[in-house]
């Protein structure tokens, strides 16, 4: 009798769908295992990670072992231009770089891939312990960061009411103070202003400490998130929320198995790149070099860069100048993001991973691979490419043959990372 009601099940649960137009098959197959945890945390873990921009001088040189290329300001190209083709990007210069670490090769997510500095929530991160700290400069319930002009579409990660799960900072606070938690324990980074109510809050500089005495607490919050606030206190000083702008919110896939995060992404710009350390756990190298140049690192193979920091560096592409990454950051900083839920679509020569917006997304997709789903097709990636209108997708044949195809306009007042297909 169980074997009966599992099959019946089954045959009502396995479900197998077809487009038609495109000759492709979506496998859905339901999965095996089951979870037990809070709905809201038992498919992936809530994570922050910052995008560090900085300014570099006349003549620097970066000396690390990944790149050599000498920094000047970049030569006049015209931003209609700029924003075609890589190869109208090659003649011109950043004038800042972006920070990158280098994973632990024993990390059980992403080993050897070189990210953006950032990490897990941590539940002292909504402790309502900061609303003390902040007090000074700012209280509940947004903290003087503004508000976003988005609902009804904001990310959930974004949009839930964490007063329903007992903390009186709201999610766009607490990821950022994750953030920056993240950054300093990773980097050595800190991201902080003097608690003085007569500092202005829309400085961006990370402020200057002993390093001998930062040196001392990057251990103690490694152990404890908690310390994080004691550091503020015995440092008199708050984490800056307001120098880390919006950007986007990336769903890891379900494939393949592993560990899933919900990451919101910020950015920052630095007018000059701070005191750097890789802590040697988690990250074991660090560079700052230009979006350009981690890009063709990525497509020369010297390195691994995931696709989330792939896609987010192109977009910096856009954007050679500091001041014109630091306007575009502040003007469309409430104007909020897109949750991205990549989606694999398996053809005959390779595979391609789908954005929202493509012809061939998922309507409603599910995003708690509770249900594998792969969306395949006998044709080429070519032929699947030309036969639709919407384009939002990259392609990829090998680890680092990775090419972009979008034509859809980019919602939310963003931009999408400039074409350069290898």
């Amino acid at each position: 009798m169980r074997v009966r009601l599992w099959i019946r099940w089954l045959k009502l649960n396995t479900q197998t769908t077809y487009f038609h137009l495109y000759n492709i098959k979506l496998c859905i197959t339901p999965s095996t295992t089951r979870n037990k945890m809070n709905r809201d945390l038992r498919y992936w873990k809530e994570a922050a990670t910052v995008i560090l921009a900085a300014g570099v001088r006349n003549n620097f040189v970066n000396t690390s072992a990944t790149s050599t290329q000498t920094c000047r300001p970049p030569i006049s190209v015209p931003k209609r231009e700029r924003t075609l083709t890589h190869s109208r990007l090659e003649t011109a210069l950043f004038d800042y770089t972006v920070l990158m670490l280098q994973r632990s090769a024993k990390s059980s997510f992403m080993p050897n891939a070189w990210v953006f500095p950032g990490g897990t929530v941590d539940p002292s991160d909504f402790s309502s312990e900061w609303i003390q700290i902040f007090q000074p400069l700012c209280e509940p319930p947004n903290f003087k960061i503004g508000t976003v002009r988005q609902p009804p579409k904001r990310p959930p990660i974004l949009a839930m009411d964490r007063r329903k799960l007992g903390s009186e900072i709201p999610g766009e606070v607490a990821f950022r103070i994750c953030a920056i938690r993240e950054t300093f324990e990773e980097s050595g980074i800190l991201l902080v202003k003097p608690n003085a109510p007569d500092k202005c809050l829309k400085s961006q500089e990370a402020l200057q400490y002993d390093q001998k005495e930062l040196a001392i607490w990057r251990p103690l919050l490694q152990k404890n998130a908690e310390n994080f606030m004691k550091l503020c206190r015995e440092l008199d000083c708050i984490p800056n929320i307001w120098a880390l702008k919006e950007w986007s919110n990336w769903l890891t896939p379900t494939y393949p198995k592993g560990k899933r995060f919900d990451t919101v992404f910020f950015i920052c710009c630095l007018q000059e790149i701070p005191f750097t350390l890789h802590d040697d756990r988690e990250t074991i190298q660090h560079n700052w070099m230009s979006p350009l140049d981690f890009i063709e690192g990525y497509n020369s193979g010297k390195f691994y860069v995931p696709p989330p920091q792939w896609h987010e560096l192109g977009r910096l592409c856009r954007l050679p100048y500091l001041q014109e990454l630091q306007r575009f950051s502040q003007d469309r900083a409430l104007d909020g993001c897109e949750r991205w839920f990549p989606i694999r679509l398996v053809a005959s020569d390779g595979f391609a991973t789908l954005y929202p917006g493509d012809e061939l997304y998922p309507e409603d997709p599910d995003y708690t691979g509770e249900r594998e789903m792969d969306i395949c097709s006998s044709k080429t990636l070519e032929q699947l490419r030309l036969e639709v209108t919407r384009l939002h997708r990259i392609e990829l044949r090998d680890r680092h043959a990775i090419a972009l195809y979008v034509n859809i306009e980019p919602p939310y007042k963003h931009v999408h990372p400039l074409t350069m297909n290898t």
